[in-house]
């Protein structure tokens, strides 16, 4: 174990003349912070460089990881959509939704997911193409979906659109989950 009163800089801190309830505080006080520096500087290691539309970016996976939405009462008109999330100025480059939405009795459902970058100017929405697992689904009422999201140069906006010709009213178990695993965020 090291000596703190052998470190000159620190021998003035832990001397006689500090009363021992002082150099406790001190001592937790150091011990603190010697902490929260590895808690800063351990990730920073492994973080990665990575390049998205030519601009230098750091691939992080320091985020929050999941999001649970209830869609409980809403109603979506032919042609209406629903903004689900926008991660901005996060990109996502890698996550995964499960969703629990009404179906007909083949396991379709008239809610397409789309996903992209909506900012000044710029839509890049894009259909998104969901695994149907039977397994867990009641075709005719609701039915279990499924799909990997993020793209190679990181998406920020997720939202659902009615697609189909009648009005889609979301009941009890509708829900969307998402999981974000990794993004790009903008280097100072």
């Amino acid at each position: 174990m090291v000596q703190l009163t052998n470190v000159p800089i620190l021998s003035n801190i832990f001397s006689s003349q500090i009363p021992t309830m002082q150099k406790k505080i001190l001592t937790a006080m150091l011990a603190i912070a010697i902490v929260a520096a590895f808690g800063i500087i351990g990730p920073m290691q492994y973080s990665t460089l990575a390049y998205a539309d030519s601009k230098k970016t750091a691939v992080t996976r320091d985020i929050p990881s999941t999001q649970w939405h209830s869609l409980k009462g809403i109603t979506l008109n032919p042609g209406e959509f629903l903004d689900l999330a926008d991660t901005t100025p996060f990109l996502t480059t890698k996550g995964h939704v499960a969703t629990y939405l009404p179906c007909d009795s083949t396991g379709k459902t008239p809610i397409t997911f789309l996903q992209g970058v909506v900012d000044v100017g710029v839509n890049t929405l894009a259909p998104v193409d969901p695994e149907y697992l039977p397994q867990l689904s009641t075709p005719g009422s609701n039915c279990l979906y499924h799909f990997d999201i993020g793209a190679k140069n990181g998406v920020t906006d997720f939202a659902i659109i009615n697609s189909g010709d009648s009005p889609v009213t979301f009941g009890d178990r509708s829900t969307i989950t998402f999981s974000i695993a990794e993004g790009l965020k903008k280097l100072a």
